[in-house]
């Protein structure tokens, strides 16, 4: 029993990092009934010396969906982040309207830390978080 603690504690930890690299997805209900959901491709960003594998971008897509889940075209969009970050982060586009039910953007910032996002659609915002890091160098662990 003593020998497999070092095992199962490997095996916690590989679990913890491995469900906080998946996309965060939420999902609101809006007071129209249309179902809203925000997609994230990289909740961790690097900035600093581009390195493969090391993604310097997050896309951000906004999904709408109608009673039925068929996609709802047409509904204005817009990303922010926290008063503290605007200055620090850009979305490529900022506001736009959905397409087939989505609307995408890129986000990146110039700054390491963690930032709030938010997305909104109709009466409804969806929030989720992207941590900013710098890029290691060569030495130091980086693949």
């Amino acid at each position: 029993m003593v020998r497999a603690l070092p095992a199962v504690c490997l095996c916690c930890l590989l679990l913890g990092v491995s469900t906080a690299c998946t996309p965060q997805h939420t999902a609101v209900l809006s007071e129209h009934g249309y179902r809203v959901s925000l997609h994230i491709s990289d909740t961790l960003i690097w900035i600093g010396l581009p390195r493969p594998n090391f993604p310097e971008a997050a896309t951000l897509v906004v999904r709408v969906r109608d009673a039925q889940g068929q996609p709802v075209e047409g509904m204005p969009v817009r990303f922010s982040v926290e008063p503290s970050w605007t200055q620090n982060v850009s979305f490529t586009p900022a506001e736009m309207r959905t397409r087939n039910g989505e609307a995408q953007t890129t986000f990146q910032a110039n700054t390491t830390g963690v930032v709030h996002l938010r997305a909104r659609v109709d009466n409804v915002t969806c929030e989720a978080t992207i941590t900013i890091s710098t890029t290691p160098s060569p030495g130091n662990g980086g693949s």
